[in-house]
């Protein structure tokens, strides 16, 4: 009886590892990136914009065209002025795209791209000026005291006698370990 039993339990996971191979075999991932060229757009925000309806344009025909397709993570890149920096990433399952397929809650959106695209916000500026580098930040100044109010002097802290100064470690010695024996 014990051998039936072995050979009943090694057929049972025979077959469900089958079944999960097989499984496994037909949910499909597709990863995709698009390159948008951004040279005429004067507005991060529109170059956002466009990568949006460009990304759900390209998931909705993904999902239709391709029914084995169980997840798609698509990557919009800015190209402008010679960078290629990714502005957004979507990642979305079909069974989450079909209860709710706006785009935003699936989607990563990338804050450093305006600075490495050079998307300022003085959007008069032309391509063909020589930008000026700021000299110096401006750092505003302290607030002036008033004239009722006394400065405060630090004042030293009591410390346990028990805490040593923490300038450097101090590591024992023979001397400081009585068990330590000289021969």
């Amino acid at each position: 009886m014990n051998l039936y039993y072995r050979i009943l339990l090694n057929i049972i996971f025979t077959l469900a590892s089958l079944l999960i191979t097989n499984l496994t075999v037909l949910a499909s991932t597709k990863n995709t990136s698009i390159l948008i060229d951004s040279n005429d757009n004067n507005s991060y925000n529109i170059l956002v914009q466009q990568a949006e309806n460009l990304a759900q344009e390209r998931i909705n025909q993904e999902f239709a065209n391709n029914p084995e397709i169980t997840e798609i993570t698509i990557t919009i890149l800015g190209e402008r002025r010679s960078q290629i920096v990714p502005v957004i990433r979507s990642t979305v399952s079909r069974a989450e795209w079909q209860n709710n397929p706006k785009i935003d809650d699936f989607t990563r959106y990338f804050a450093d791209a305006k600075l490495l695209l050079k998307f300022d916000d003085n959007s008069d500026i032309s391509d063909n000026q020589p930008q000026v580098p700021n000299s110096s930040p401006q750092v505003p100044a302290p607030p002036r005291p008033s004239p009722d109010s006394q400065p405060t002097i630090p004042q030293p802290q009591k410390k346990s006698p028990r805490q040593r100064p923490s300038s450097s470690p101090i590591f024992p010695t023979d001397e400081d370990d009585p068990k330590i024996i000289d021969d």
